[in-house]
């Protein structure tokens, strides 16, 4: 008689079990959680702040305002002002003066006296004409000056101070020389022909314009008909 076969046994596995899940609860910045906490109070404060904001900028845009021309460019002494170097600009009205020109129109052809860099604003005294004389003593007039020794106009600039002296080489003139203007300021070097106020000559730009009386300037002219000029460079006025 046959054995019955038993059915083959397979043994269980233990059922594998999961780790337990950890749950972490993120903790917030501390900005975030004192922004949370003072969240009211803190929107009071950026309202006001925004009124004060809006408060400022209306004062400061009923601030009266004025244009003024400014140049764009740097540009040197003697350069001829035109709609290239020019622009308009408005600007607070107390931080110009009360002679400035205010139309573009009325700077262009204009010669400057000085350098100036860009962005600086154009004034009337800056340019070669009457307007070097403003803020002079009454009675100042300009009066060119050819100096004998033409290697000092290089080293001269306008508001420098000079002596002018006189000396004569015609037979019975005193000897020595005289000086006749201590401490005069330079106003103006002419750079070309076109730019020399005594019209064009083969020496225009060996002249400098000086800054003196009316009995000076006639004794500069005096001068220079009997005798020789020559500039001596000071530091100021006594």
């Amino acid at each position: 008689m046959s054995q019955q076969r038993q059915p083959r046994r397979i043994p269980r596995q233990a059922p594998v079990t999961k780790p337990p899940r950890v749950r972490r609860r993120l903790r917030t910045g501390g900005l975030y959680r004192w922004m949370r906490r003072f969240r009211i109070p803190l929107a009071v404060l950026l309202g006001v702040c925004a009124a004060a904001a809006a408060l400022l900028a209306g004062e400061h845009s009923t601030a009266e305002t004025t244009v003024a021309v400014r140049v764009t460019a740097d540009v040197a002494a003697g350069d001829v002002l035109s709609a290239a170097v020019l622009e308009e600009t408005e600007i607070d009205a107390a931080a110009v003066p009360g002679s400035h020109p205010l139309q573009m129109e009325d700077l262009l052809g204009e010669t400057l006296a000085v350098a100036l860099p860009a962005g600086a604003l154009v004034h009337q005294t800056q340019l070669v004409g009457p307007g070097l004389l403003q803020g002079r003593p009454a009675g100042t007039v300009a009066v060119p000056v050819r100096p004998a020794d033409t290697a000092i106009i290089g080293l001269l600039s306008p508001g420098q101070r000079v002596d002018v002296t006189a000396s004569s080489d015609a037979p019975g003139a005193q000897e020595g020389s005289q000086r006749i203007a201590e401490a005069a300021p330079v106003l103006w070097i002419p750079q070309d022909e076109s730019e020399n106020w005594l019209g064009a000559s083969s020496d225009a730009r060996n002249v400098v314009i000086l800054a003196v009386d009316a009995a000076t300037a006639a004794q500069i002219a005096e001068a220079s008909h009997s005798g020789r000029l020559h500039l001596t460079l000071v530091s100021g006025a006594d």
